[in-house]
Formats: C-alpha cells, sequence, structure tokens
C-alpha cells in the first residue's frame, strides 16, 4: 500500500491507505476499475480523487465497523453489569442464610460469652454485606456512565454515516434513505413529487487553479444555499464529489423547475472567499436537472432521469435547469 501511495503520488493519510488497501487486495471490482480509469494517461491521483472514492466505497463500511465495535462494548459492559447482579444474588443468598443460622442459635446461648460470639458474628457479617453493597452501588454506576457514554457515541455514529463530514449535510446512503419515503408516500397519496440532481460547473479547473481549501469553499457554500431553499434540510444531499441531489417533495415539475432556476441565480451573485487567497474566487455555476415521478418508476429510474437532464443542461453549455419538455 504505501508502495503504491508512493509510486502515484499521494500523501499517506488514512483514507488514502485504506483506498489502496482495497484497491491491492480487488476489494471491490468498481473500485479497482475506478482507479484504474483515473491511472490512464497519468501517474498521480490527487488528494481528491482518493477523498471521493474513500466517500463512494469505503465510508459507509467503516462505519458499520465503528457502529459494530461500540456496539460490541455495550454488550461486554452489559455482560459485566449481569455478572456483578448475579454475584450480588450469591452474596444475598449467603447472608439469609447467615441471618436464619444465627436466628435459631441465639435462642440457644447458653452462656453470656456464647450470645456475645454469635452477636459479634452478625455485626460482622452486616459490616460486610454493606462494604459488598457499596462495591456493588459503585460498580453499577460506574457502568451506567459508561454504557451512556457508549451509547451517544453510538447515536453520534450513526448520525455520521449518515451526513457528509464537508458540508454537514445529508450524503448519498441519507439520500436514497430519504428519497425511498418519499415516493412511498407520493405513490400513496398521489401527490407529486420531483427530484433534481445538480453539478458545479467546471469544479475540478477551479480545484486545479485555486486549490482544493478554495473547493471546499465552494462545496461548502452551495450546500448551505441548497439546504436553505428546500423544504427541510434532510431533502438535500451531496450525491458524490460536486453533485448534489434535491427532493421536491408535492411539487410538480415546473414549480421545482422555478426554484432551481432561483437557486441558479443566488449561486452566481454568491461571493466565494477562500482563507489565504488574495480576493474572492471567480463567480462560480452550476448545472441542473429534474425530473418528476411517475407511479410505478424505482428510484434507481428516477435519479437517471434527473441525471439526464443534467446532461443535458451541461451539453447546452452549462449554467442552467433543463427538465423533459422544459429549459
Amino acid at each position: 500500500m504505501f508502495q503504491l501511495s508512493e509510486k502515484y503520488k499521494t500523501a499517506p493519510f488514512p483514507n488514502a491507505y485504506a483506498v489502496w488497501f482495497a484497491y491491492s487486495t480487488n476489494a471491490d471490482p468498481a473500485l479497482v476499475a475506478e482507479i484504474d480509469e483515473l491511472l490512464l494517461g497519468q501517474d498521480a491521483i490527487s488528494a481528491y480523487d482518493i477523498e471521493l472514492l474513500f466517500q463512494a466505497y469505503l465510508a459507509e463500511e467503516q462505519s458499520v465497523f465503528a457502529t459494530h465495535d461500540i456496539s460490541q462494548a455495550i454488550g461486554d459492559e452489559i455482560d459485566e453489569v449481569l455478572s456483578v447482579l448475579g454475584t450480588s444474588l450469591q452474596q444475598n443468598t449467603a447472608f439469609s442464610e447467615t441471618l436464619s443460622t444465627l436466628e435459631q442459635d441465639l435462642p440457644q446461648a447458653s452462656s453470656p460469652e456464647q450470645f456475645n460470639t454469635l452477636v459479634s458474628g452478625l455485626i460482622e457479617e452486616n459490616r460486610r454485606m454493606n462494604a459488598m453493597t457499596q462495591e456493588l452501588n459503585q460498580g453499577l454506576a460506574r457502568s451506567q456512565s459508561l454504557i451512556s457514554t457508549l451509547s451517544e457515541q453510538l447515536d453520534e455514529v450513526r448520525t455520521q454515516s449518515l451526513r457528509d463530514p464537508l458540508t454537514a449535510i445529508p450524503n448519498r446512503r441519507a439520500f436514497d434513505k430519504t428519497l425511498e419515503e418519499a415516493m412511498d408516500h407520493a405513490a400513496r397519496t398521489h401527490e407529486p413529487l420531483c427530484v433534481a440532481m445538480a453539478d458545479l460547473d467546471h469544479f475540478k479547473a477551479l480545484n486545479d487553479t485555486f486549490g482544493h481549501p478554495a473547493g471546499d469553499v465552494v462545496l461548502q457554500n452551495f450546500a448551505r444555499l441548497i439546504s436553505g431553499s428546500a423544504n427541510e434540510p434532510r431533502l438535500v444531499a451531496r450525491y458524490g464529489g460536486e453533485e448534489f441531489a434535491i427532493i421536491f417533495p408535492g411539487s410538480d415539475l415546473m414549480a421545482a423547475y422555478n426554484r432551481l432556476v432561483n437557486i441558479k441565480h443566488t449561486l452566481s451573485k454568491t461571493v466565494h472567499e477562500a482563507e489565504g487567497s488574495v480576493g474572492p474566487l471567480p463567480a462560480v455555476t452550476a448545472s441542473f436537472g429534474v425530473a418528476k415521478y411517475q407511479p410505478g418508476m424505482t428510484a434507481r429510474e428516477l435519479i437517471q432521469k434527473a441525471d439526464a437532464s443534467l446532461y443535458d443542461a451541461k451539453a447546452k453549455g452549462r449554467n442552467r435547469v433543463c427538465a423533459p419538455g422544459i429549459g
């Protein structure tokens, strides 16, 4: 893996290592094919391409491993609690038996010495039981705190697995789930539903010219723009790289088209300023394709239809919105 990283001039950071490991072991033929295609005619893979490959093929797997590890830790701690409780029950049983024995022996004490011995034994047993109870309570309190912390970490990992780390909006995995729910609702209620795909124009050239930090700023600004324009934040997603997706529940094709036109105009006037750059970046535009859900359509078919309109927008010169019969 380190040889591949050095050969193709990628920095030795964890995501790059994961990508090259998956490539060298042929873990995912689609990943291998995409890397082979990237390497045609060039001797390097950029950090940007590495990140795209990681997010597309490996990020979800990493979140699954993290979820499994935390769940296992919670299970181990619960097993420890059950073990402590089992020991406590045994100690309570032994204490009860000791009390029963003393109850039988006390009336038969024939001398003050015997009586004092029995009472001393009762006091000592009571002290021992109190100490064990305190130890049990402290152990249970520690376990409760640890389980609470692990549960919070598990919730955070699950949330992160559905969120794009750069833009903080939903990722493709979350979008696919939300789209299925929206389509089910549209099928039941016969309400209109549209889906749009958006792609930032000439984004690779911007990255190559001004650097990836500048590209990150543009991605974040665009994510905020479309999130603010959507009915709900969960209805937008970074679908991959510089491509975004938007769901318009309850909107017919023309209504969705008009909203995208407003987003397009707003983006073209947005000022993007990257840290360390001299002055603002050049104006950035985007192309949009939108399609309407038809009964019987699958999510894949709906996205493909929106993608076809997006390609149409790019073929017509970019910085435009296209839809079947519109644009």
